[in-house]
């Protein structure tokens, strides 16, 4: 599997100035949080136990942040926010607009497989439609590795993972143990990327039972004009 990933997914890392180039020209100053997310932080849910409290003052690193859209929410709910993207220029151009926001954000070119950040120094970690893109000889679990290296003990992990069927995988290729190689991405940057996708609520949870616990899943799914969006949205704790 990892030998067929090593030959198929190369274009993950050369896709980076095509990515470079989406940003570039979606780079509104005014950009708006992704709906789970404000769920997570702020709703009230029966089976979502996050204490609000806690968010003042503790580290937050939004892991493949993109446009940032999510960071003026975190910085209003109290976060010290720092995000990973996968370039200079990514990051420049967010820093252009978090400045004109007056949000402050400590920005880092890495990756998810690689987050340069010592060990145990966030609290929270959130990876909105991110962490699910694989690199070149790597697996999902070497992500998970890696955001479990970063998170302090009983710190919490945020994120989502697409569901089997979501849009962008209707045509890609299928690859072994729940990996997808994009072969069509209406937006136009992604094509030959591996994703790795999840069918059911159980294998979500098997996947990260090991590194974390306190796992609550839910899901989004969200017909968009013709972009049909099905995702999981995790909410975890590091075990100590």
């Amino acid at each position: 599997m990892v030998e067929r990933m090593k030959a198929e997914t190369s274009a993950a890392e050369t896709n980076t100035s095509e990515t470079n180039q989406f940003y570039a020209e979606r780079n509104s100053i005014f950009v708006y949080p992704v709906e789970f997310v404000v769920r997570a932080l702020m709703g009230n849910y029966p089976e979502l136990r996050l204490n609000k409290a806690d968010f003042r003052g503790s580290r937050i690193l939004d892991l493949g942040y993109g446009d940032g859209r999510n960071m003026p929410l975190l910085s209003n709910l109290g976060f010290d926010v720092s995000g990973v993207e996968i370039s200079d220029e990514i990051n420049r151009l967010a820093q252009l607009r978090l400045e004109q926001l007056g949000v402050r954000a400590q920005l880092k070119t890495g990756r998810s497989t690689s987050i340069p950040f010592d060990d145990g120094y966030f609290g929270y970690v959130l990876a909105c439609h991110s962490c699910y893109y694989i690199d070149e000889g790597t697996t999902f679990d070497t992500v998970l590795d890696e955001v479990e290296r970063v998170l302090a003990p009983r710190g919490v992990f945020i994120c989502s993972v697409p569901m089997h069927d979501t849009y962008i995988l209707e045509s890609a290729e299928k690859l072994d143990d729940g990996y997808y190689r994009i072969t069509d991405d209406p937006y136009g940057y992604r094509k030959g990327t591996i994703f790795r996708a999840f069918k059911t609520r159980d294998e979500v949870i098997g996947a990260f039972a090991g590194r974390f616990d306190e796992i609550v899943v839910g899901f989004c799914d969200d017909d968009f004009f013709g972009v049909h969006q099905k995702v999981w949205t995790i909410v975890c704790k590091k075990k100590s």
